[in-house]
């Protein structure tokens, strides 16, 4: 007499599972590669367009005697900012504030028992976050550092 083993395969839904639960790690990995190439891709392109934005803010602070080239200058440099702000770019207030290595880069320090410590006494470069990352530091003149 021939005995034959019963073994079961496996369980087509068992594998099944897995499978599906395979595709969905893979989806959810991919997405947030995704998500997060497209927000560092953003945040280069505008870091590349902040120096337009220097050199606007620059040409509006120097004497100009024509008023029709001042005012289109102006209106260019509003139009940027509408722009940063269309995309989440806000350019930071640091004037007085407290020094902050996380958002500021100190270039110069002053001592004046005027101002506190750390206060920031006059902005070189303007910084700028984007969706509360920073992407470009605030060069800062920072007081009483000893």
């Amino acid at each position: 007499m021939v005995f034959f083993s019963r073994r079961q395969p496996p369980q087509p839904d068992s594998r099944y599972e897995a499978l599906l639960a395979e595709y969905q790690n893979y989806r959810r990995r991919t997405a947030l590669t995704l998500e997060a190439a497209e927000g560092k891709s953003a945040r280069q392109t505008a870091a590349a367009f902040l120096p337009l934005y220097d050199d606007l803010s620059r040409a509006l602070q120097c004497p100009c005697g024509d008023e029709a080239f001042y005012k289109g200058v102006e209106l260019i440099y509003r139009s940027l900012l509408d722009t940063f702000a269309s995309l989440g770019i806000k350019p930071m207030d640091s004037l007085g504030r407290m020094f902050n290595p996380t958002y500021h880069e100190a270039v110069e320090t002053i001592t004046d028992p005027k101002y506190r410590r750390d206060e920031i006494v006059e902005v070189l470069r303007v910084g700028f976050t984007m969706d509360d990352e920073v992407i470009r530091h605030a060069r800062v003149v920072v007081a009483n550092c000893e």
